[in-house]
C-alpha cells in the first residue's frame, strides 16, 4: 500500500474515533476540562513543541507559522490518537497549501511523572517529500515534561534522515512555561537544529536554524489558543551564515 493510502486510511480513521469514544464513554464537562487543562500545560498545542504524555482520547491542531529570516509562511496541521494503552497514532501534514508533506507515526508513552518522577513520551514519524512523493525522512523523538512547582518545563530531542542517511539532522527545544491565572500558560521557548554535517534539507538546503521567544495559550473550553513570537535565525548553504528575523506563530487546537 502507498504512502498516500496509508495516511488518507489514518486520517479516515482519526475522523471516526472521536464519534466511537464519546458513544462509549460519557466523560462529565468537569473531567473533560481537566483533561484539556493538562494536555495545554503539557504543550500539547504550543507551535515548535511535542507534548510528553498521551492524555486525553484524540488532540488536533493546526498552526500559522511565519518566519522572517527564511521569509516563508507554512500552515501546518498534527493530531494524536489514543489506539491501545500508551500506544498513539500520529498524523501531520506540514505546509499544507505549499508542497504539503504528510507524516505518519506512532508514539508511546512510556515515563509517568507521578511514578517516575519525569513524564515521556517517544515517538517516531515517517515524514515523506509530499503526496506522490514516497521518498522522505525518517525521524525520532523524545519528549520530557516536568512540573517543578508553578512551573512546567518540556524538553524534546530528536534526530531525522532520510533512508540512506544522506541527509540528517539533530533538534533540541524547550518551554517553560507558568499558569498566572486559571486557563492561561505563559513562557518561553526555544529551538536549535543542526544539519550534522550533511547538506541539511535537499528540499530548502537549511543546514542550521534557531528560534527562541515568549508563548501564550489560553484555554477555552476544550480549545486551546496559542500565540509566540520572537527571532529566528537560519544559515543555508547559499547564505554562508546565520541569517536573522521576527518569527510568530499562531495555532489553534481542540481535544477530544
Amino acid at each position: 500500500m502507498s504512502v498516500t493510502r496509508w495516511i488518507s486510511l489514518s486520517f479516515a480513521m482519526f475522523s471516526a474515533w472521536p464519534l466511537s469514544s464519546y458513544a462509549d464513554t460519557e466523560d462529565s464537562p468537569v473531567e473533560d476540562s481537566n483533561v484539556a487543562r493538562a494536555s495545554v500545560n503539557d504543550d500539547a498545542f504550543t507551535p515548535g513543541l511535542t507534548r510528553s504524555t498521551g492524555k486525553g482520547r484524540a488532540i488536533a491542531a493546526g498552526v500559522v507559522d511565519f518566519n522572517g529570516a527564511s521569509e516563508k509562511t507554512a500552515v501546518n496541521f498534527g493530531a494524536e490518537v489514543n489506539v491501545y494503552g500508551p500506544f498513539r497514532l500520529v498524523l501531520r501534514v506540514d505546509n499544507v497549501f505549499d508542497q504539503a508533506r504528510p507524516g505518519i507515526g506512532a508514539a508511546v508513552q512510556w515515563l509517568d511523572e507521578r511514578k517516575h518522577g519525569v513524564a515521556s513520551s517517544a515517538y517516531f514519524q515517517y515524514k515523506a517529500e509530499g503526496f506522490a512523493e514516497p521518498e522522505g525522512e525518517l525521524e525520532a523523538l523524545v519528549s520530557f515534561g516536568k512540573q517543578l512547582g508553578a512551573v512546567h518545563g518540556t524538553l524534546n530531542l530528536a534526530y531525522g534522515q532520510d533512508p540512506e542517511g544522506n541527509e540528517r539532522d539533530g533538534e533540541v527545544a524547550f518551554g517553560l512555561h507558568i499558569e498566572p491565572m486559571p486557563g492561561l500558560f505563559t513562557g518561553v521557548i526555544g529551538r536549535y537544529r543542526d544539519a550534522l554535517g550533511s547538506n541539511g534539507d535537499k528540499s530548502t538546503g537549511i543546514l542550521r536554524d534557531a528560534l527562541g521567544g515568549a508563548s501564550a495559550s489560553y484555554l477555552i473550553g476544550k480549545v486551546a489558543v496559542t500565540a509566540t513570537a520572537g527571532i529566528a535565525g537560519v544559515e543555508t548553504l547559499t547564505s554562508g551564515s546565520m541569517q536573522t528575523g521576527a518569527a510568530a506563530a499562531l495555532a489553534v487546537g481542540t481535544m477530544f
